[in-house]
């Protein structure tokens, strides 16, 4: 039987092919997908609760009279969460919510002479989150985009998770829900979401900033909408890179890669290391689809794995070394680091702390991890007197002039009493 797990040798190529052998080719939104999203986008912007309605029953086959999911119905589905699924949520929250704290960034202020220059951090009003739901519900990402904004003090929070085949929303969905204090839910899902948050209904009031990962059509729906609002990032699928030497063991390894690529649609999972005894080793441990997303690469050594992996920059990356922070220190690229044989991705995928929500499709190279600077916005702000003033007018008046701006330079000298060797205008 022929292997179904692909093998690339990149001894002796340069980093950037390797990763452009790797990297899944194409963009994951189609013109189709775009024209579909842009239709839906512009009808709910138009017709609010009726197209939503309408794409509602199409698409999910589901007649919906009333959008909001009652408060009675997030309680209940609250008290039916076993105990111990109740206590493992409630572990991932704090685990978030610990980390997020440590996230959150502080205003400042620089004094000198007459010169106060600072800046002030807040959160946006109101937010919007869409939690993957319907035929497979995602509480986690709920969790991992929700704790960020309430860290960051949002005001108001509204989810919007696709109903499933019943109309209802996920119960674990709507039970995470009602631990982290949220009673704003619609039963809402797609594009179609995405395009009520943004521009409002008759149903749901209008965010100033959508968030959360979704299918193609959610992902395009959340470009066709920015700019009215603001958007966290446009995830893609899913990919892990594997970067392990001859003491890693087999079988964790082929887990770690399959735990990722069982995200099938265009996911990707990567082995990178020098070892061909390894790489022999886990071959025969991946089965069915998610198999078929693996690559396992051969490696000059570990310094050209690390190396192919800044080039491709991966939404997650393992290093498994008996010298891990060797490694470590070569990486730049990435947006969730696990390091050591004891933390698998799946740890932070569910409860360590650190957001899943997570740059995909190259954008580690400049993109980061949902965080709560995603829910604030900064103001800078200046405040001089009159000798502040007089001392910068000078400089900024010729550098005006310099551009072209004519009255940026009399903007300051009008209340200069030395600009250009002249007093202000009276």
């Amino acid at each position: 039987m022929a292997d179904p797990v692909r093998r690339l040798d990149a001894r002796g190529e340069s980093p950037e092919s390797v990763a452009a052998r790797l990297r899944v080719p194409g963009g994951f939104l189609t013109p189709e997908v775009r024209n579909v999203a842009r239709e839906i986008v512009e009808r709910v912007r138009e017709l609010g609760d009726a197209a939503v309605r309408e794409y509602t029953e199409r698409f999910d086959g589901l007649k919906l009279d009333v959008l909001r999911v009652p408060e009675k119905e997030i309680e209940d589905a609250y008290r039916e969460m076993e105990p111990e699924v109740e206590e493992a949520f409630g572990v991932a929250i704090e685990n978030v919510r610990r980390f997020s704290r440590r996230e959150m960034p502080k205003g400042f202020e620089i004094r000198r002479g007459g010169e106060i220059l600072g800046q002030r951090v807040r959160p946006i009003r109101r937010a919007g989150i869409y939690a993957p739901g319907g035929h497979g519900a995602y509480p986690s990402s709920l969790i991992m985009s929700a704790v960020p904004a309430l860290v960051a003090g949002v005001d108001e929070v509204c989810v919007c998770a696709s109903p499933g085949r019943d109309g209802g929303v996920n119960r674990s969905v709507l039970g995470v829900a009602r631990m982290l204090g949220l009673d704003e839910v619609y039963a809402i899902g797609g594009a179609q979401a995405v395009a009520a948050m943004a521009h409002g209904t008759e149903s749901v009031p209008a965010v100033e900033k959508v968030f959360g990962p979704g299918n193609d059509f959610v992902t395009a729906a959340k470009l066709e909408v920015f700019g009215t609002v603001g958007i966290d990032a446009p995830q893609g699928p899913s990919d892990v890179v594997v970067i392990a030497d001859a003491s890693a063991f087999p079988e964790r390894v082929a887990l770690d890669l399959m735990a990722q690529a069982e995200h099938l649609s265009g996911a990707s999972a990567i082995l990178l290391t020098p070892s061909e005894n390894l790489i022999d080793a886990v071959a025969p441990l991946l089965s069915g689809e998610p198999a078929k997303l693996v690559t396992l690469v051969r490696t000059e050594d570990l310094r050209q794995a690390a190396a192919v992996s800044n080039a491709y920059a991966p939404e997650h990356a393992h290093v498994i070394s008996e010298d891990h922070e060797l490694v470590v220190n070569d990486l730049r690229a990435v947006g969730m680091l696990g390091v050591g044989d004891f933390s698998p991705i799946a740890l932070s995928d569910y409860a360590a702390g650190p957001s899943h929500v997570l740059p995909t499709g190259g954008t580690a190279a400049w993109a980061s991890p949902r965080s709560v600077n995603d829910f604030l916005v900064r103001t800078n702000y200046m405040q001089l007197d009159a000798d502040a003033l007089d001392a910068l007018a000078p400089h900024v008046s010729r550098l005006a002039r310099l551009e072209g701006f004519e009255n940026h330079a009399r903007s300051v000298e009008v209340r200069a009493r030395k600009a250009e060797g002249k007093g202000p205008d009276v």
